[in-house]
């Protein structure tokens, strides 16, 4: 097993349907070589079919508590908890596989070498002006460099960088905006980063992709560009168009955004 990355995907019921097995052999056929983890309820803990199920598919199981498994809000709390992370800092990096997810090959070598404290699929937005690259980071199928998302959850300071204002208005929630802006101006300098932490709203993903460097200044966040090799989710064919009509490591909510587009791919996902 190569012990510098564990495979996390997070499971919040018992039944698994068609389109998330073949998500699951995605995995087994092409991430082999890695743990695999299954973060799941406590609510499970007893549960005689969801264990056999799972560990017969090689995957370890690690429960936490069933108030992180609830909503979309309390999942992305879960993602910005420092215990989670902690649990798995035996390893170097960690890849968020929910079960939405079909991966074409393990490139992951390459994506650890380059150093990247987080790397997601990119985020589209259309106007007007049709369709464009409005940021990267999404967090469904997500490589996650542990010690540094530590150090952003442990950090007791903020840094004030300019350049990264310049582009929050733009993708991320005005208010999460304006309290970082207000807490950059008090004196209260040694609880900044804590509360900052404490009161933002909105997604995980969100936060790591623009954020996460306020924290800690070297954290590195991939480029669209860079991006659009490890990962596509919405208008597939775009994607695919801007990556020099490549395939890239992997495609999350495949059945989501244009499942036409994926179903000439599926062989070479999960034979």
């Amino acid at each position: 097993m190569n012990n510098n990355l564990v495979v996390i995907t997070p499971i919040y019921k018992k039944d698994i349907s068609k389109d998330e097995y073949l998500s699951l052999n995605s995995s087994l056929l092409h991430l082999k070589v890695y743990d695999k983890v299954i973060v799941a309820p406590k609510k499970f803990m007893k549960d005689k079919e969801f264990l056999a199920r799972w560990k017969s598919y090689g995957y370890e199981i690690v429960f936490f508590h069933n108030k992180n498994f609830v909503s979309v809000d309390s999942y992305n709390k879960f993602m910005m908890n420092k215990n989670f992370y902690k649990r798995f800092e035996k390893y170097d990096y960690m890849l968020i596989y929910q079960l939405d997810v079909l991966v074409f090959s393990d490139s992951l070598d390459y994506w650890m070498l380059r150093e990247i404290d987080y790397v997601g699929a990119p985020w589209i937005i259309e106007d007007e002006n049709g369709k464009r690259f409005k940021g990267a980071g999404n967090g469904g199928l997500s490589l996650r460099k542990i010690k540094t998302f530590i150090n952003v959850l442990e950090s007791k300071k903020l840094f004030n960088k300019k350049e990264n204002f310049n582009r929050l208005s733009l993708n991320t929630k005005f208010r999460n905006i304006f309290l970082l802006w207000f807490l950059l101006r008090t004196s209260l300098t040694r609880y900044l980063a804590g509360l900052y932490r404490m009161l933002y709203i909105g997604q995980e993903d969100t936060f790591w992709a623009y954020y996460a460097t306020f924290f800690v200044k070297e954290f590195r966040v991939a480029t669209v560009r860079e991006s659009l090799l490890f990962a596509f989710e919405e208008s597939p064919e775009f994607c695919f168009k801007h990556n020099n009509n490549k395939l890239p490591f992997g495609v999350h909510a495949w059945e989501r955004y244009n499942p036409t587009f994926w179903e000439k791919y599926q062989d070479i996902a999960a034979k």
